[in-house]
C-alpha cells in the first residue's frame, strides 16, 4: 500500500491504520472482526485518492513525468517487498515440502511481477494447499494496486485536457459501470471478482473522485462521522460469507471516500473524527505497508509449525509481525523513501533486484521445490497432497446426467449413484473397486435442493435437474449422499437441512434405497505438509489428529438430522469415522501415509479405508 508523505493529514494516516489493523485482526481472529478483510478495500480507496490527486496536480502544473512517477512507486514499494519475499523463501526452504515450496516459488515470481492476483485466481481450488498456510497469499492486493498504478496515469493523461467537472463526470460514469461489473461477477464468478483488478476498479476510482471534487467548506465533521460509521458497520456486519465485492463493498468504499473528501484541508479534526489522530493509530499508519507485508507470512508459518491450537499463538504472531513491520519501515522503507528521485538509478536498481528475485524463485520452481532437501520416506508423505481421485478433472463438475462418469465395471449398468459435493469424489473412486457406480459430484455443491449457495451459483439449477434425473432412472436403485456439512453450516444451516430433507424424501418416494454418509472428519490443516514436516524433523506423527469426541461434537447437529431421516426403513447411515478413527482418536496418518490430501478431503488411501468398510453393506 502507498506510503506516508507530506500530502497526508493525520486523519488519513489514522485511516490507513484502521485498514491494516482490521486486516491483521481478521486474519488472526476472524470471529472477533468478521468484516476485517474490507481493510484491503479501504487501502484501495486511499490509493485511488492519493495517486489520482498527485498525478492530476502534477499534470495541471505542467511537470508530470511518467518516469518519475514509476521511480517513486518502485522506491516506495519494491525494496520492502523484495526483502519480505527473500525472507519468506528462506523460511520456506526450512519448513515447506517440495510441492508447497514450489508453489511458494511460483507465487514469489508472480508477486515480483505484480501478477499474483492472476496467479491465485488461476490456481484457486481444491488442489491448493490450505489457504491459511500460503505465505504470499496477501500479495494479491499489492498486485491489484500496482496494476492500477500502471494504467491510471495513462487514463489521466488522456482526460487531463478536460475540465475538472468533465473529469469528475467521466470518472463517475466509469466507476458506476465497473461497480455494476463487480456486482455481476461477484454473483456469477466470485473468484474472479475477488482477485482480478477490473472488479475492484470502482474502489480506486471512488477514491480519485474524492480527490477531484471541490473541497468541503461545511459539514466536514458530519461527513467524517458518517464515513467512520460506514466503515465501522462494514467491519462488523460484512463477513466472508457475503457476496463480495460488489454491493457489500460499497459501505467501506463510500465510507472511506467520505472521510478522504472531508480531509482535504489543513485544519485539525474535531469531535469523533479526532479518533483517527491518536498516537497509536498514527504509529500503525506509518508502518502500515510493512506491517501488511509481514503479518500474513508470519501467521502462515505459525500455522504450519503449530497446526494444533495455533489460535493460542496468534498473539505472538501478531506481536512478531508488528516488530518486523517496524524494522522494515525503519531500516528499509524510510531509507529508500528518502532517496532523491533522479539522483540515483532507482528504477534500474529496482528492475535488477526484481530480476534477481525472479531468477532465484524461478530456479526453485523449475527444480520442483528442491526435493533433495528431504529423505525418500519424507518425500512420500509430502506426495500425499497428490493422492486424490484420478477422475477429479474429468468427472468432478456439473455434467448432464447422461454424460456423468460411470466408474467400475463398464459392462454393467450402474445401479449405485454417488451424489455429493467434493466429499463424494474420492469416495466414488474408491467404491469403484467394488461396485459399478455413477459419480455426480461438483465442488461446493452439496446434494440439496432449493438452496442458492453463493460459492457455486450454478448449483441450484444443477441439483434440481440431478434429482429429477435420478428419480427418473430405473437403473439407479441405490443413492449414496455425501457432503461436507461443516463447509456450509455457518450461514445456510436451516435452508441446508430443509433442502437435504427434501432430497431424501423425494428419493425414498421414488423407491430408491438411500445411504447417508455422516460428516467425514475435517483435519483443518494441510495434512501432507504438516505430516511431512513432522517426519523431516523427527516429531511424533501419531500426535496429529483430533479426538473422536471433538469430531462428533462438530457435526452433532447434522448427525441428529441424518439419524432422524434414517428412521425410515429405506434410509441407512454410513459413518466414515468408524473406518478413519480408532476407539477415541482420529489420526491424520497411518504407517507414514496421509489419510487426507488437504485440510478437508480424504486421500485415496483414506477413501479406500472407508470403501472397504462398506463392502457387503451397499447392494450390488
Amino acid at each position: 500500500m502507498i506510503q506516508s508523505s507530506q500530502l497526508f493529514r493525520t486523519d488519513i494516516q489514522g485511516l490507513r491504520a484502521v485498514a491494516v489493523l482490521s486486516v491483521v485482526i481478521f486474519h488472526a481472529w476472524p470471529k472477533i472482526l468478521p468484516g476485517g478483510f474490507v481493510g484491503v478495500d479501504i487501502f484501495f480507496v486511499i490509493s485511488g485518492f492519493l495517486i489520482g490527486g498527485i498525478i492530476q496536480r502534477d499534470i495541471e502544473a505542467g511537470h508530470f513525468s511518467l518516469l518519475n512517477f514509476y521511480r517513486k512507486r518502485v522506491r516506495r514499494i519494491v525494496p520492502a517487498l523484495l526483502v519480505l519475499m527473500m525472507c519468506t523463501l528462506f523460511t520456506g526452504s526450512l519448513l515447506l515440502g517440495p510441492s508447497a515450496f514450489k508453489e511458494l516459488a511460483r507465487n514469489t515470481v508472480s508477486a515480483t511481477l505484480f501478477l499474483s492476483n492472476v496467479d491465485f485466481y488461476r490456481y484457486s481450488g481444491y488442489f491448493d494447499s490450505v489457504a491459511e498456510t500460503r505465505p504470499l497469499l496477501h500479495t494479491w492486493s499489492l498486485s491489484v494496486e500496482e496494476q492500477f498504478y500502471i494504467i491510471f496515469p495513462f487514463y489521466l493523461l488522456i482526460f487531463a485536457k478536460f475540465s475538472r467537472y468533465n473529469l469528475v463526470l467521466i470518472t463517475l460514469l466509469i466507476s458506476l459501470a465497473l461497480f455494476a461489473l463487480s456486482q455481476y461477477a461477484a454473483v456469477k464468478h466470485p473468484m474472479a471478482a475477488y482477485f482480478l483488478s477490473p472488479f475492484r476498479g470502482f474502489e480506486f476510482l471512488t477514491g480519485s473522485l474524492a480527490a477531484y471534487l471541490p473541497k468541503m467548506k461545511k459539514a466536514k465533521e458530519l461527513l467524517k462521522g458518517c464515513g467512520l460509521a460506514l466503515i465501522t458497520a462494514s467491519l462488523i456486519i460484512v463477513d466472508s460469507e457475503k457476496i463480495f465485492p460488489g454491493l457489500w463493498a460499497l459501505p467501506p468504499t463510500l465510507g472511506t471516500a467520505l472521510v478522504l473528501l472531508a480531509s482535504r484541508d489543513d485544519e485539525n479534526s474535531r469531535g469523533i473524527a479526532r479518533i483517527l489522530s491518536i498516537k497509536p493509530l498514527l504509529f500503525f499508519g506509518a508502518i502500515s505497508y510493512s506491517l501488511y507485508l509481514w503479518h500474513w507470512p508470519v501467521m502462515a508459518f505459525t500455522r504450519i509449525l503449530l497446526p494444533k491450537n495455533n489460535e493460542h499463538f496468534m498473539f505472538l504472531a501478531v506481536a512478531t509481525s508488528i516488530v518486523l513491520g517496524w524494522m522494515s519501515w525503519r531500516f528499509v522503507e524510510i531509507r529508500f523513501t528518502n532517496a532523491q528521485v533522479g539522483k540515483s538509478p532507482i528504477l534500474g536498481m529496482g528492475l535488477i533486484s526484481m530480476a534477481l528475485v525472479v531468477s532465484v524463485a524461478g530456479f526453485i520452481w523449475k527444480s520442483g521445490g528442491a526435493p533433495a532437501r528431504f529423505s525418500q520416506q519424507t518425500l512420500l508423505i509430502f506426495e500425499g497432497a497428490q493422492d486424490y481421485s484420478p477422475w477429479r478433472k474429468k468427472c468432478h463438475k456439473h455434467i448432464a446426467y447422461a454424460d456423468t462418469c460411470v466408474l467400475g465395471d463398464q459392462v454393467k449398468e450402474p445401479n449405485l449413484v454417488v451424489w455429493g459435493d467434493s466429499h463424494g469424489t474420492e469416495i466414488s473412486a474408491a467404491l469403484a473397486k467394488y461396485y459399478t457406480l455413477r459419480q455426480i459430484t461438483s465442488s461446493a455443491c452439496p446434494p440439496v435442493i432449493s438452496v442458492d449457495l453463493f460459492s457455486n451459483p450454478d448449483c441450484l439449477a444443477a441439483n434440481e435437474k440431478t434429482l429429477l434425473s435420478i428419480v427418473s432412472d430405473p437403473a439407479a436403485k441405490t443413492v449414496l449422499l455425501a457432503m461436507n456439512y461443516e463447509r456450509y453450516r455457518k450461514t445456510e444451516n436451516e435452508a441446508l437441512e430443509a433442502g437435504y430433507r427434501k432430497v431424501v424424501e423425494e428419493l425414498v418416494r421414488s423407491g430408491k434405497q438411500v445411504f447417508l454418509m455422516k460428516q467425514i472428519p475435517n483435519p483443518g490443516i494441510d495434512v501432507a505438509q504438516t505430516a511431512g514436516f513432522y517426519k523431516a524433523y523427527g516429531l511424533n506423527l501419531s500426535r496429529l489428529g483430533h479426538t473422536l469426541e471433538d469430531v462428533r461434537y462438530a457435526a452433532r447437529e447434522w448427525t441428529e438430522l441424518q439419524e432422524t431421516l434414517a428412521q425410515h426403513p429405506a434410509v441407512s447411515l454410513i459413518d466414515p469415522s468408524m473406518a478413519l478413527c480408532n476407539q477415541d482418536f482420529c489420526p491424520l496418518t497411518e504407517n507414514d501415509k496421509v489419510l487426507y490430501f488437504n485440510g478437508d478431503h480424504v486421500s485415496m488411501f483414506g477413501a479406500d479405508r472407508i470403501a472397504k468398510s462398506l463392502q457387503g453393506m451397499l447392494p450390488r
